[in-house]
């Protein structure tokens, strides 16, 4: 299995409005509150999956400065309360793999999946470019679960030294960080909801039974239990698929759920460690093998300690996945 990425430490912008260089002010609450949502929102204190990418210069003498720029930053936001970083170079090279264009101009569509290979909830990007005797750093903070994005600005008087730019730069995606986290990340459903959703998706047609085995390895310490075929097979249960477990029986089930996951350790950020999950699944039907489905999905989790976190990034990814093969199961 390939290792995408170790944690530590645009669309074009002309298409893009951008935001003001500070958050706008919180819109004052009706006088009468509307009902109240059917989700609730993520965990407030938790910092989010941040990745920034190399900034694109507005000439090919000026790309230099852009890597510069991007790492600048990164090193400046590994500091933030409100940002746990994902490598921007492991990141880089995912780009280059899946064809995704120069970092700078990465849209919100290839956000998505680029935040689906690398568990990062959050882009931060963009493009520097002189104007007069100045030299403008435009930045895109892309949300890659929402599609929403954000964009600010900060200026340089010496193409040799950046570093002052750059902390302006820093501070306002700090702030927008901060101030716009309801909006960067979705609302989360409750198991129950979530669950009486996708039983609507399965509907009333006999289901296929299933075996599901996927080996799981974790970097830092002996696996002793397997997260994500745990949480697969539970969630199809809840579902009402049948699951064959081969030690209990020598029933043949109709479809073969098979894969690879492994989880790791990434940065420490106070008493918070964060831990990359990722899961490979093949799914194929039995009798004859054929290849029904594939795909990958990587989450990061938060959290006390690292075996706790990198079994929840586990779980995360998971319940991604049973998302996107229920449908396929029921064809």
């Amino acid at each position: 299995m390939n290792r995408y990425l170790h944690l530590f430490a645009l669309g074009s912008l002309l298409a893009l409005p951008l935001c003001a260089q500070t958050p706008a002010p919180a819109t004052a609450a009706p006088a009468t509150p509307p009902p109240a949502p059917a989700a609730t929102a993520a965990d407030p204190d938790q910092p989010l999956a941040t990745a920034v990418l190399n900034f694109q210069g507005s000439d090919e003498s000026m790309n230099k400065k852009g890597e510069e720029i991007g790492t600048l930053l990164e090193a400046d936001l590994s500091t933030s309360d409100h940002a746990i970083m994902v490598e921007r170079q492991d990141v880089e090279k995912i780009l280059a793999e899946q064809d995704l264009g120069a970092s700078g101009l990465v849209s919100a569509d290839s956000a998505a999946k680029i935040g689906s290979l690398t568990g990062a909830q959050v882009l931060v990007t963009g493009r520097f470019f002189a104007t007069g005797s100045q030299y403008m750093v435009v930045g895109k903070i892309i949300s890659t679960q929402t599609g929403r994005v954000y964009g600010v600005t900060a200026t340089a008087n010496d193409l040799n030294n950046l570093t002052q730019a750059v902390q302006d730069l820093s501070g306002k995606v700090d702030a927008v960080l901060a101030s716009h986290r309801e909006v960067l990340l979705p609302h989360e459903e409750t198991p129950d909801q979530r669950m009486q959703r996708l039983r609507g998706l399965v509907g009333p047609a006999p289901l296929p039974s299933i075996m599901v085995t996927i080996t799981e390895r974790d970097y830092t310490q002996p696996t002793i239990d397997p997260a994500a075929q745990t949480e697969i097979i539970l969630q199809l249960q809840q579902l009402g698929f049948k699951i064959i477990d081969p030690n209990q029986t020598k029933d043949k089930p109709d479809i073969l759920i098979t894969g690879e996951a492994f989880s790791e350790l990434g940065a420490r950020h106070g008493n918070l460690v964060s831990s990359l999950g990722r899961i490979e699944l093949k799914v194929t039907r039995a009798t004859s093998h054929e290849l029904l489905w594939t795909d990958r999905e990587t989450q990061v989790a938060v959290d006390l300690g690292s075996r706790t976190a990198g079994k929840t990034a586990l779980q995360k990814g998971a319940g991604k996945l049973v998302e996107r093969i229920v449908p396929k199961l029921v064809k």
